[in-house]
């Protein structure tokens, strides 16, 4: 994950906040520390936290981490929390970790779990290690298998099968799975818990030269190098490290660098961030979200709250209801009161369609960018940060756009997006199959929107692609980032292609088409104006379907779906709908495309 260097900013501020009360409790209770890991490189490097960091690791020898763990409980302030087996039961992680209350750092692997998860430091258990390489390899196969069921007791492994993981979770095979399985149905999470700890601490009694944590093979401390641990700077304050650090560095790492190619700058890419007081920036404050609602009781709170926790605030929220029915204002004035510092207005006029709801948005806002919402999505918590980076680093872009997930009712799929951040083409990825921009992607600059008169009112089909192809004519840039930060509900309520009525607009797709164009743009278009007129075809607009085959026949990049618009239209109206769903669920099953 790349980092907006405002959040990480205030991570890192928090992170040292967690460290000093971390330490404080250590040398209170005289415990000896540690760093370890990314830490200690930080420290040998920065005297600081690693500038692309997201996290703090200490080590403790197995006797002071069980002293840790009694004495920190009654020690930590008010303000930090800590969590281990001992303190909190359902939790998935076999070493400790101090949190910070009312913050979240919530990792893609433990969304939804039922633990703390704010902002956290590491601690992790260092105990001895044979020094027979084939009783090391015995009691870290032993030791996994034992993690892994401690693990599966809270979250299901499966997600994991053969899937590579951040170094928490490793990939599992199917005999694996099994006998996990197996185990954490037959036994309780405290058994497995305590011979994991058996295992862990085989030989910590013996003479053995290393401390390691045993999940972790490259991770070895020479004994004599902890028990004379070294002072270094790290931040404004001392902490302890391993003697003769580069050693352990390289023994750990290899040859260390201290710049890396941005790559290989790795973190943990939390999908939820959030600190313990509202953070704005510059760029943020440029920021208005507009919502547009129609009848979505049941799902704008999710959308509406989404905005709220993002990690860097937008300058406001303005959700214009478009004469809903189904009470779905009041729940947005609900939140207003809950969270008055969000800056929430809501707009009430009478049904006039999606694009008059986004042009009310876009006229009220204060903001020199627009970021679009449909209240059936929701962010996740770091796309206005994300957006905020992007203008940071290509300020001459007119959109911005991230990747983006599909739900499907329950399960969810990554977008086929465009691969590489930066300037792109947007008439060229949508005709190589990928998504460059969708509303709820999409941030705008309001000028540029204002420069094209904003949405089609009266246009219900296709009325963003068609902003997507006004702003491409005007010579707007689009800008777009790889990650995935948004939720597309591809099952959501009053998406416009599933309540299909005859429109009243003055704008069409076909008069977009333009010789200057281009041909990649040209082509663009009657990708847009075909697909457009299958959903009419399909609702009984045959006439409007004839004269799109007619108007878009020139296409040569887009004749697979023109024949599929013409075998349409040329069966009886009741027919069109069954076969254009079998057709349609059987490439949503192949490629899982389709919004």
């Amino acid at each position: 994950m790349k980092y907006n260097s405002d959040i990480l900013r205030q991570l890192h501020a928090e992170l040292h906040d967690i460290l000093g009360e971390v330490c404080r409790v250590c040398d209170q209770a005289s415990i000896p520390y540690f760093i370890q890991g990314g830490t200690a490189i930080g420290a040998h490097f920065f005297d600081d936290i690693v500038p692309w960091d997201d996290d703090v690791d200490l080590g403790m020898t197995r006797d002071n981490y069980e002293r840790f763990l009694c004495e920190a409980p009654a020690l930590l302030g008010p303000e930090y929390t800590l969590q281990e087996f001992s303190t909190e039961p359902n939790t998935p992680f076999y070493f400790a970790k101090v949190r910070k209350r009312n913050t979240k750092f919530v990792e893609s692997e433990w969304v939804g779990l039922d633990i703390a998860q704010g902002i956290y430091i590491d601690i992790f258990p260092y105990d001895l290690i044979p020094d027979s390489p084939t009783l090391e390899r015995r009691q870290r196969a032993k030791v996994g298998f034992w993690i892994n069921c401690f693990m599966a007791k809270s979250v299901w492994l499966w997600r994991w099968f053969k899937r590579p993981n951040n170094g928490v979770v490793l990939p599992k095979s199917m005999i694996s799975c099994l006998a996990i399985l197996c185990v954490t149905k037959l036994m309780s999470k405290e058994r497995i818990y305590r011979r994991m700890q058996r295992e862990l601490t085989r030989y910590n009694m013996t003479e053995a030269s290393r401390y390691n944590i045993v999940r972790m093979p490259r991770d070895m401390i020479a004994r004599r190098a902890i028990h004379a641990p070294e002072l270094r700077r790290f931040g404004e304050r001392m902490v302890w490290a391993p003697s003769d650090l580069e050693s352990y560095l390289r023994n750990h790492y290899g040859d260390i660098q201290k710049w890396l190619p941005e790559e290989k700058q790795l973190n943990h890419a939390p999908e939820i961030l959030q600190f313990s007081s509202r953070l704005q920036s510059e760029e943020s404050e440029q920021i208005s979200v507009v919502i547009p609602l129609y009848n979505k009781a049941t799902e704008i709170e999710r959308a509406l709250l989404s905005v709220v926790e993002q990690s860097l605030a937008p300058r406001e929220i303005i959700v214009v209801d478009d004469g809903s029915t189904d009470g779905s204002h009041l729940i947005v004035e609900r939140i207003m009161r809950e969270h008055p510092e969000a800056n929430i207005r809501l707009e009430r006029q009478e049904n006039r369609g999606v694009s008059a709801a986004r042009n009310r948005g876009i006229s009220l806002a204060t903001s020199k960018y627009i970021a679009l919402l449909d209240g059936d999505d929701c962010y996740l918590s770091g796309y206005i940060a994300e957006v905020c980076r992007l203008m940071a680093y290509y300020p001459t872009a007119d959109v911005y756009s991230t990747g983006f997930d599909i739900v499907n009712n329950d399960s969810r799929y990554k977008a086929n997006t465009p691969e590489q951040e930066g300037i792109i083409n947007p008439a060229k990825e949508a005709l190589e199959g990928r998504y460059p921009v969708i509303p709820s992607t999409a941030t705008i600059r309001r000028e540029a929107l204002l420069s094209i008169g904003g949405f089609p009112e009266g246009m219900r089909i296709g009325e963003d692609q068609w902003v997507w192809v006004r702003l491409m004519q005007q010579g707007a840039t689009f800008c777009f980032s790889p990650m995935t930060l948004v939720r597309y509900s591809r099952t959501a309520t009053n998406r416009s292609a599933s309540i299909y009525r005859s429109e009243q607009s003055e704008h069409s797709i076909a008069e977009l088409y333009n010789s200057t164009n281009g041909t990649l743009v040209n082509e663009y278009i009657a990708r847009i104006g075909i697909g457009k007129a299958i959903t009419q075809s399909i609702k009984g607009g045959t006439e409007d379907a004839a004269r799109a085959i007619a108007t878009f026949g020139y296409t040569e990049r887009n004749r697979r779906q023109l024949r599929r618009l013409r075998l349409i239209n040329a069966l009886p109206t009741w027919l069109r709908g069954a076969v254009d769903g079998v057709y349609s669920g059987i490439a949503w099953i192949v490629k899982k495309r389709g919004l």
